[in-house]
């Protein structure tokens, strides 16, 4: 018995059009979805994509930067330790220091060379005016300004450093005794004090042993002043052994940069 309905006509064409729209609307989601989703998964990519490109940018802005305190912490490096010697073992500290002796005209009774068995752990001078110890001049702080503020830790840490221990710097301690005319004895003393890297802790004269002189005739013995000094001295003779930083951060940077622009 077949079902009967009341719907008149016109209902009967307005279900018809209800249907046929969304059965259209079905058929064109399933169609236009996948460009749909496809479009929206470029969207991504390509958002992605800019924060990456962002964040390449700030990593070589940032790498600059750090290239830039690097190469000053280098530049400030190399320039303290340029007048320190270059690391020495005691035979060849030996035989600079009797050259040296015998080079000023003297005469190295003595030399007692104690090696270092770590680097030097030194305060700084209370009283010192110098340019490792004073505060920041108005041409650091200029530079301060320049960077951004990026120097302002260093300077702080570099100003306010109170040991030499973290340093490299090694120092040998030397006893030294030597003899001759008292004029360069003393020249010795001033062209030691010249020397930046090496410091005088200590010296003083001695008594040197009177000759004895028999008289041919007489046979009478006396004692002659020979004319001569005695110095002992006892000083400070730093060394470093500073790597070439500056080339080993400049390759390292240049391939981060490489990496970061791949």
């Amino acid at each position: 018995m077949a079902m009967q309905t009341n719907l008149s006509k016109k209902d009967k064409m307005t279900i018809a059009i209800v249907l046929f729209i969304a059965l259209v609307f079905v058929i064109s989601w399933f169609l236009i979805r996948p460009t749909i989703s496809a479009a929206l998964n470029i969207e991504d990519k390509i958002e992605q994509e800019r924060l990456t490109e962002k964040e390449y940018k700030e990593k070589i802005l940032y790498l600059t930067s750090a290239e830039a305190l690097y190469g000053k912490a280098v530049d400030d490096l190399n320039e303290s330790t340029a007048d320190y010697y270059e690391m020495m073992d005691s035979s060849e500290i030996d035989r600079m220091v009797t050259s040296y002796v015998l080079n000023s005209g003297l005469f190295s009774e003595s030399l007692i060379i104690k090696m270092p068995e770590d680097t030097v752990d030194e305060s700084p001078y209370l009283y010192a005016t110098g340019s490792d110890t004073a505060a920041p001049s108005s041409d650091t702080a200029a530079d301060t300004a320049d960077s951004d503020g990026l120097l302002a830790p260093y300077s702080n840490a570099r100003y306010n450093t109170t040991s030499t221990k973290s340093s490299g710097v090694k120092c040998v301690s030397l006893t030294l005794v030597v003899t001759g005319s008292r004029k360069a004895c003393q020249a010795l003393i001033d062209d030691i004090c010249t020397k930046k890297a090496v410091r005088i802790t200590g010296f003083s004269w001695e008594k040197v042993d009177m000759i004895e002189e028999i008289d041919p005739v007489t046979g009478v013995t006396s004692l002659r002043d020979p004319g001569t000094a005695r110095l002992r001295i006892d000083v400070n003779l730093y060394m470093a052994d500073v790597a070439d930083y500056e080339s080993a951060v400049s390759e390292a940077v240049n391939d981060a940069v490489a990496e970061a622009e791949g």
